[in-house]
C-alpha cells in the first residue's frame, strides 16, 4: 500500500501577501519607458500625471503616491525590479506571513514615496524599487517576529544584515542620484532608505502589542 505523498500548502495568509505584490508589479508592463533624463512635462500624457514630483513637495495628485511605482526608466530596470518582486513573493509565502505584514506593506508602498519628498532636487521618481525594500523589511521581521521553522529567525537576521549592508554601501545621504548599469538608469539611493524605514514603521504599528507565534 503506497503512502500518499504530502505536497506544500499555500495559505490564505499567502494568497493576501501574493496578491498584493501582484497588484503592485503587473501594472507596470502596461506601461513603456519613461524618459528619465527630460522633465514629466515631455513625457506621454498619462506617465507624466501619474509621476511623484518630489520637487514640487506635497503638491502631488493623490493616485501619485501609489501610481508612480509602475512607471520604469528603461526595460532593465522594469524587469529587474519584477524579479524582484517575484522573490519577494516567494519570500513571504514561505514564511506564511500574516495579514498584518500585507497590511504593513501595503501602508508602506504611499509611505515610501512620501519619504521621497526629503530629495526636492529630483523633477520625477519612479519604480517599484523602493516599496520593494520596504517588502523585504517586512518579511525579515515577520522572520523574526513569528516564525514557523527556528531556522526562519536566521533568515530575518540574514535579510535586516543586507538591507542595513546595502544602505551603508550606498549611502543616501550624500548621492541623489547613482548610476546603475545593470538597470541603464540613474537610481535615487534615498528611495531605498524610505522605503525601509517606511516597512519597519508600518510593520511596527499593526504589531503593536501583538504576540508572535509560540516558538517552534
Amino acid at each position: 500500500m503506497s503512502t500518499p505523498i504530502s505536497r506544500p500548502t499555500v495559505t490564505t495568509n499567502a494568497l493576501w501577501w501574493c496578491a498584493l505584490g501582484l497588484l503592485l508589479a503587473l501594472p507596470s508592463l502596461a506601461f513603456a519607458p519613461v524618459p528619465l533624463a527630460l522633465p514629466p512635462e515631455f513625457w506621454p500624457e498619462l506617465p507624466a500625471r501619474l509621476v511623484l514630483r518630489p520637487d514640487q513637495g506635497g503638491h502631488q495628485p493623490m493616485w501619485s503616491w501609489w501610481a508612480t511605482a509602475w512607471l520604469h526608466g528603461s526595460e532593465a530596470h522594469l524587469w529587474r525590479n519584477l524579479f524582484g518582486a517575484g522573490l519577494i513573493l516567494l519570500m513571504g509565502t514561505l514564511s506564511d506571513v500574516t495579514p498584518r505584514d500585507t497590511l504593513a506593506w501595503f501602508i508602506a508602498w504611499p509611505l515610501t514615496h512620501l519619504g521621497m519628498l526629503l530629495e526636492p532636487s529630483l523633477t520625477s521618481y519612479v519604480g517599484l524599487s523602493g516599496v520593494l525594500h520596504a517588502g523585504v523589511v517586512i518579511v525579515a521581521l515577520a522572520n523574526l517576529h513569528h516564525p514557523v521553522r527556528a531556522s526562519h529567525r536566521v533568515v530575518g537576521t540574514v535579510l535586516l544584515a543586507w538591507v542595513a549592508g546595502k544602505l551603508f554601501m550606498e549611502n543616501p545621504w550624500a548621492h541623489h542620484l547613482v548610476l546603475s548599469e545593470a538597470s541603464a538608469i540613474n537610481v535615487a539611493p534615498w528611495a531605498h532608505l524610505s522605503g525601509a524605514l517606511a516597512g519597519a514603521l508600518t510593520w511596527s504599528a499593526v504589531h503593536l502589542g501583538r504576540p508572535g507565534r509560540p516558538k517552534p
